[in-house]
């Protein structure tokens, strides 16, 4: 995603990855949103990307013009509805995804929590941060070693 570091980012994490097929889908759904988004008829400067063909991310430059509530809102009913479509419980905040021998786990919270004070999860685990706000932030800070994450405060 070519926007600025300082651009305001959101997180989507799927359940699962996208099947080749609902990537594709995912792709042309974006692509239209993001020509089409405004904010109280200004356009939003904004990009998207996959990660992991298990996320998705997008990304708006406040700087040029600002994301208000019903652009937002518009973003969310986008999310929801490819989440509908393909139940990949995007919208759950309460699924934790790390990384594990190179592939994607999620699991809910309390699972999540169990794995690392069982020690089943290590120190050098990555932990993914879908809270990072910025591209920056994303960039620098979205996968982290388990030590140095938002998780640490878990590790017994």
């Amino acid at each position: 995603m070519k926007i600025a570091d300082h651009s305001r980012i959101w997180i989507f994490q799927s359940k699962r990855p996208f099947t080749a097929e609902e990537k594709e889908v995912i792709e042309h759904k974006l692509k239209l949103f993001i020509g089409d988004w405004d904010a109280h008829g200004a356009g939003l400067l904004a990009g998207y990307e996959l990660p992991y063909d298990q996320f998705i991310v997008v990304g708006v430059d406040e700087n040029k013009t600002m994301a208000s509530g019903c652009s937002i809102d518009k973003l969310t009913k986008l999310v929801r509805g490819i989440d509908e479509a393909y139940e990949l419980d995007l919208l759950n905040r309460m699924l934790v995804a790390y990384a594990k021998d190179e592939v994607i786990e999620v699991e809910k919270l309390a699972a999540f929590k169990e794995l690392v004070k069982t020690g089943v999860l290590g120190q050098d685990t990555t932990v993914f941060n879908n809270g990072v706000a910025t591209m920056a932030d994303f960039r620098a800070n979205w996968q982290q070693p388990l030590a140095e994450s938002w998780a640490k405060a878990l590790m017994p």
